[in-house]
């Protein structure tokens, strides 16, 4: 498996930023690109994730690095390779109930949540999770495809045919979501997809700060 992923070279890179609107505020996006061991015994594929928190400042902040400290700690402890979709919606649960814990423990984060969006490479094969509305998008030449499912009020009118993709991005309730790892919720549903990799594709993780504001055709 190690050698079949050492003919495919990956580059990677990260950002996060807290943006203009919210100067001084705690950053309520993590990221984290957790890439395989040296050692064969605890060798796993590239994972990658972008969580967005929510639940005020310190709630959203603290929530979106603990769902990405426990998803990426439930990942590295599992023995590689094994069912991908399976163990990215066991770790997404994992890390619902880390949430629901320190809600618990502490009022002033019983409202703490965050989405999450999560991707393991393959060589030629990529898995997707997305809980909330944080993106999976494939960058293929000039085409732009979102391999995640916004699980928000707009999206589901948009697949419903009671919306258009650009009533959506102005709509009232468009920060509105339908699923999302929070304290006070009892159960999560993740969306889980994969897809085909071709040469030269950009895989691109993001949160609404990213989709929201900048077009996917410019």
């Amino acid at each position: 498996m190690t050698t079949h992923l050492e003919r495919i070279q990956f580059e990677f890179g990260s950002a996060c930023d807290v943006g203009r609107k919210r100067t001084g505020e705690p950053n309520q996006d993590a990221v984290d690109v957790i890439l395989p061991d040296d050692s064969p015994k605890n060798w796993h594929p590239p994972l990658l994730l972008v969580a967005d928190g929510l639940g005020g400042h310190q709630g959203g902040s603290t929530a979106s690095q603990l769902v990405i400290r426990v998803f990426k700690q439930q990942f590295k402890e599992t023995i590689h390779p094994t069912n991908y979709p399976q163990l990215l919606s066991a770790c997404a649960q994992k890390a619902h109930m880390a949430i629901r814990t320190y809600g618990e423990r502490d009022p002033d984060l019983s409202n703490m949540g965050s989405t999450i969006v999560a991707v393991v490479l393959e060589e030629r094969h990529i898995f997707v999770l997305n809980v909330g509305d944080s993106r999976a998008y494939i960058l293929r030449g000039s085409k732009v495809f979102q391999i995640s499912q916004d699980q928000s009020w707009v999206a589901a009118q948009v697949r419903a045919g009671i919306l258009t993709p650009q009533e959506a991005l102005n709509h009232p309730r468009l920060n509105r979501l339908e699923m999302a790892i929070t304290a006070k919720r009892p159960e999560i549903k993740p969306y889980l997809s994969d897809a085909t990799l071709e040469a030269n594709d950009i895989i691109v993780l993001c949160s609404d700060g990213l989709w929201g504001v900048v077009p996917e055709t410019l």
